[in-house]
This record gives C-alpha cells, structure tokens and sequence, in this order.
C-alpha cells in the first residue's frame, strides 16, 4: 500500500513539470500563430471590435424597421464616410508638419546651445563626404528613394487588401454574429448549459461593448479637448493634435508619451521662448493626467482598471507582433482576454494578476 501511494506522489511531482512545459510550448505556439497570421487575424479582430459598438446601431435600425442586412450597409456606409471626411482634413496639414520636420530640428539645435554643436559637427561632416563622393552619394540616395517606392507600393497594396477584409468582415459580423450565438446556444445539451452560455455570452458582449464604447467616447472627448487647448495657445492645425490625441490615446501610457514628443517639436517651431514651448506638451499633459486619474476610472471604474507595468508590457509585445495596429487594438484585446478569463475561468486566480489596485498611478 504505501508502495503504492510512494509510485502515485512520485508521477505527479513528474506531471507537474510536464504540465508548465506544455503550457510554455502552448504559449509559444499561440505567438508563433499570431505573428505569422498577422495578415488574417488583424483585419478579424479590428472587425470584431467595430461591430461590437455598432451592433447596438443595427439593433436600433431594426426596431425601426430596417432589414438587418440593409441597416449593417447604413452603419459601415456612414463609418467609412466619417473616416473618409476626417482623413481628408487632417492630411493637408499633417503633410505640411512633415515638411517641416528639417525646421524643427533646426529650431531645436539652436535651443539647445551646447548640444547643437556635436549636430553641427555630425552635419559638417556629412557635407565633406558628400562633396568628396558626390556621384556614390547620389547613387546611394536613388536606390534609397527606389527602395522606399517599392516598400511604400506594397505596404499600400496589403492596406487596401486589408481595409476591404475588414469592411467584409465586419459586415458579416453584424448580420449574422447574433445567429452564431444562438447556434452555439442550440448546440449544448442540458437546459442548465444552455442558460449558462446565454448569461456568458450577454456579460461578455455588454462588457466589452461598453468598455469599446466608453473608451472611445473619453479618447474622443480628450481629442476634443487637446483641439481646444491648441487653438487656445495658438498652435496651428489644433484639429490635427486633437485627432492625433484621439488615436494614440487608444494606447495608454505610450501613446501620450510618442505625442508629447511630437507636441514639444511643434512647441520650437511656433514659439521661441522655452516656457511657451513647453507649455504646448505640458497643457497636453496636464489633459491626459487628469482623463487617466479622474475621468476614465470614474466612467469605467475599478473592474476595468489593470497594472500598468502588465498593460505597457503586453502593448509592447502586441507591437512586435503586428505593429502599430497591434499597439492600439492590444488594451482592448487584454479587457477581452480577462473578462472571457473571468467568466470561463480559464486561468483561475491568476487572472487577479491584472488587477491595478485602487491607487494605481494610471488607469487604462
């Protein structure tokens, strides 16, 4: 008997470790599909995140008595004419800012006294080896060009690739997403599970549709706010720093940081004295503390709020993985993540390692 019970401790001291191997490899596999299916797996997540806050749009159209097919057309139709309208808004001046992008850095470089001489060294420098290897210069400068042309057509070709899956997609999402449910639904076998997976798949869609909602409502009134300032402080093209405050705001922490970057460089161009320059990041700044401390844990409260370490960490890797867009769609993808942990239990308690606790620096 104890001979037995000796042989049982001792297979599952060796399961344990087999178990946390099969976890780790399970992990890697899981990165290794999304980083080499970034192609089809993004344009499905960004469609899943945009029907999730407009399928509440169709719903309304159906009470009016619009077909759900025809109402899903409606609500893609009048997305992509707001985005169309904004993009053109906003790319005459973000074109005009890009132009002037050498002025900045010259504007800095005098600002800076002392560390504007090792960047006139650099460009000394520069400009000797250029008059003494003129044509190998300009060789090196249209290949450069020609790389960058093709680089720019092929990224341009799969954005429109992608843009149209993500319209078709989402449009599916829409019409028959809520079928999908209910055949998941018929496919359980007692009463007891069926109800379970009804309650399940209500929380998870109200969940993530008011934090897609929600958050999108505070990034905007943040844009708007961003936009006000600017003008204020008499920095041209406000909109386009309100827009770009919208958009980066979609990820926390880092976000705010690239624009406070690029607020402080438009500060050199439009101002001259250094506190009036400093004043065009430091009002942003001022904005974002205030929407990170008071008004996104009091409209979402402490449910969704999670450890920033965990959040910039897990932004970082969804960068790696699929790039700009992997930043900006990462924090919705982690609130998904713990609510679908939470209600199927799929981590157990671990899934409390992504609380932030009530007096966190930063909330997402």
């Amino acid at each position: 008997m104890n001979t037995q019970i000796a042989v049982d401790q001792f297979h599952r001291t060796l399961s344990k470790p087999a178990a946390f191997s099969l976890k780790v490899l399970a992990v890697l596999a899981v990165l290794y599909t999304l980083y080499f299916s970034q192609t089809l797996m993004m344009p499905v997540c960004v469609a899943g995140f945009i029907a999730l806050f407009s399928s509440p749009i169709v719903r309304g159209l159906q009470v009016l008595k619009v077909p759900k097919p025809v109402g899903a057309i409606i609500v893609i139709v009048a997305l992509m004419a707001a985005i169309t309208y904004v993009f053109g808004l906003l790319v005459e001046p973000a074109t005009r800012w890009l132009q002037v992008v050498p002025t900045v850095m010259e504007r800095m470089s005098s600002q800076m006294g002392e560390v504007a001489e090792p960047l006139d060294a650099l460009k000394r420098g520069l400009g000797s080896s250029a008059s003494g290897g003129g044509s190998e210069l300009e060789a090196a400068v249209n290949s450069t060009f020609q790389s960058v042309v093709s680089v720019l057509a092929e990224t341009t070709a799969m954005f429109t690739i992608q843009v149209g899956a993500i319209v078709v997609i989402t449009y599916f999402f829409l019409v028959f997403g809520d079928e999908l449910m209910r055949n998941v639904v018929r496919a359980q076998q007692s009463f007891a599970d069926k109800k379970t997976t009804v309650v399940m798949f209500q929380a998870v869609q109200n969940d993530i549709s008011r934090y897609v909602v929600v958050i999108s409502l505070i990034n905007v009134g943040l844009g708007v706010c961003t936009a006000g300032v600017m003008a204020l402080l008499g920095v041209d093209d406000a909109l386009l720093w309100g827009a770009l405050a919208t958009i980066l705001n979609f990820a926390p922490y880092v976000g705010p940081m690239i624009l406070a970057v690029i607020l402080t460089g438009v500060g050199f161009i439009e101002f001259y004295h250094i506190g009036e320059i400093l004043l065009v990041p430091g009002a942003f700044l001022v904005l974002n503390f205030i929407e990170c401390q008071f008004v996104t844990p009091t409209l979402l409260g402490q449910r969704f709020n999670m450890n920033p370490l965990l959040v910039v960490l897990w932004m970082f890797a969804w960068g790696w993985l699929w790039g700009a867009v992997g930043m900006l769609i990462a924090i919705p993808l982690l609130v998904c993540f713990r609510i679908l942990a939470t209600h199927l239990d799929l981590v157990g308690g671990w899934v409390k390692v992504l609380n932030g606790g009530s007096t966190q620096a930063g909330s997402v």
